[in-house]
């Protein structure tokens, strides 16, 4: 299931790829959003990430090390 979810087009998956190949390093949302085809929506489609499937990205709201638009995943697993 998680191979069909990493195949699947669009914004969120492309967005999950990208955060599953860089894990514990720091992403600008500038990079995010090119990453996210440059869509209005990609911070939406971050934060389904988190909602949805689980996936711990971490903000300067849960780090205080970590800037405004700074994110962050730390593990791989979906946490439900």
């Amino acid at each position: 299931m998680a191979r069909e979810k990493t195949q699947r087009g669009g914004a969120r998956g492309k967005l999950r790829a990208h955060f599953l190949a860089n894990i514990v390093r720091v992403m600008d949302s500038e990079e995010l959003r090119a990453v996210g085809d440059n869509q209005s929506e990609w911070a939406r489609r971050v934060r389904e990430l988190r909602t949805e499937e689980g996936y711990l990205i971490l903000t300067h709201n849960d780090r205080s090390e970590l800037k405004p638009g700074q994110y962050l995943l730390e593990n791989p697993k979906p946490q439900i």
